[in-house]
């Protein structure tokens, strides 16, 4: 459950976190939002949640906002609350940059998912500029005037498609996932009996990108010598597969790629069904090298 009365959010978290099913929480005496920052909002909104829902339920609460260099960071942690949402509070910050050149601004979001099983955060950046005028009709609040760096289009002309894989939420629900799948492996959740091993042959059989991976890493737990091509020099590493079943038919298979005497890694979290397909993948740490041989 989203802790949110924002329709739009919840249907793009469910579009960034697959095979989960999100739905804004439909609830009377919501919280103010009191934080100094987008987390302790975000939290008071979950923990809103829970106490409506009770302590089994998973409650993820957001707060984001836009961050203007001209304007010293507003309207930031209150850009909900700037104005109404869409094209009132897009009239007003046209308004306030009118006649000013640096255009300069990022979008925030926080995610805070608390679960039985403990609390879990995602945070997202975006950085852009902010256009003269509304251009494009996808997306909402900002969008239409939100360009981001290396764009020509604004997000709301850049569309829905575009905002899935890019987006300051987008990269929170990615941040989010990836300290959801840390957790259960720390857990323990299973992966070294022969179950763990057949979803993780069925992995690497699934597809091009699961196949191309194979050709180097372990098709069991386990860990690999390898060498590595960092910065055009020939390193010896490490390549090592772990793999937690989530029940009833969830997996996640953890690809790792160490080296430097383990300065330096590159992990893939692939959220996976049993029968090998994947569902997402999240990449962290350091710029994954060119892996040249596994032994």
């Amino acid at each position: 459950m989203l802790a949110s009365r924002n329709a739009h959010k919840a249907r793009e978290l469910e579009r960034l976190l697959p095979g989960w099913t999100i739905e804004a929480l439909v609830a009377d005496g919501w919280p103010e939002e009191t934080g100094d920052t987008y987390e302790s909002n975000a939290r008071i909104k979950a923990e809103f949640g829970r106490v409506v829902l009770g302590p089994g339920a998973t409650v993820i609460g957001e707060d984001s906002g836009l961050e203007v260099d001209a304007l010293g960071g507003r309207p930031g942690i209150y850009s909900a609350r700037y104005a109404p949402e869409g094209a009132p509070a897009i009239a007003k910050l046209l308004g306030e940059l009118d006649g000013i050149d640096d255009r300069g601004a990022r979008y925030v979001s926080e995610l805070v998912c608390i679960t039985p099983r403990g609390e879990f955060r995602g945070t997202g950046t975006l950085t852009g500029r902010i256009a003269r005028e509304p251009r494009g009709h996808e997306g909402f609040g900002y969008d239409p005037v939100f360009v981001p760096d290396g764009e020509a289009e604004s997000v709301a002309e850049l569309g829905d498609a575009w905002k899935e894989r890019h987006s300051h939420r987008a990269r929170a629900a990615r941040a989010l996932l990836a300290a959801l799948a840390l957790t259960l492996l720390v857990a323990g959740c299973g992966g070294s009996d022969k179950t763990g091993t057949r979803v993780l042959q069925r992995f690497f059989a699934a597809g091009p990108v699961a196949r191309k991976l194979g050709t180097r890493f372990p098709h069991k737990p386990g860990t690999l010598p390898c060498t590595v091509n960092d910065g055009g020099k020939t390193v010896q590493a490490t390549c090592a597969t772990e793999v937690s079943l989530v029940k009833p038919d969830k997996a996640v298979v953890t690809l790792t790629e160490a080296w430097n005497h383990g300065a330096k890694a590159h992990t893939w979290f692939f959220f996976i069904r049993r029968d090998g397909s994947v569902q997402s993948v999240v990449q962290e740490g350091s710029p994954s090298p060119v892996t040249t041989t596994t032994k």
